[in-house]
């Protein structure tokens, strides 16, 4: 199954056309939205590795996007796999170079 993974305490996919400007990745495919860090493990290990992942920072959990970030490094090691493209529409200024050093 194909799909891409939305992680955002709040927001969906279609938000985010509105909140970034024209983002045509948010009208792409299906979107499974989840809130927080146990929901993208979940996610991940029942579904597989997304075509596209769209991170926040903040999520609904003791845990942030920068953690659910590690954990899909680590998943993707652990299973010889590439991580998946991916963007960050997280509001925080700066924490996108903080994404990309984890998955890149």
């Amino acid at each position: 199954m194909s799909y891409n993974l939305f992680l955002d305490d709040m927001r969906d996919p279609k938000d985010c056309r509105y909140y970034l400007g024209d983002e045509s990745e948010y009208d792409i495919g299906q979107w499974v939205t989840v809130r927080s860090f146990d929901d993208f493990k979940n996610a991940l290990e029942t579904k597989g590795i997304p075509k596209l992942i769209s991170f926040d920072y903040d999520l609904k959990s003791n845990k942030d996007g920068l953690d659910c970030a590690t954990f899909l490094y680590d998943f993707c090691k652990e299973h010889n796999a590439e991580v998946p493209q991916y963007l960050v529409h997280s509001a925080w200024p700066g924490i996108k170079s903080k994404f990309y050093e984890i998955l890149n």
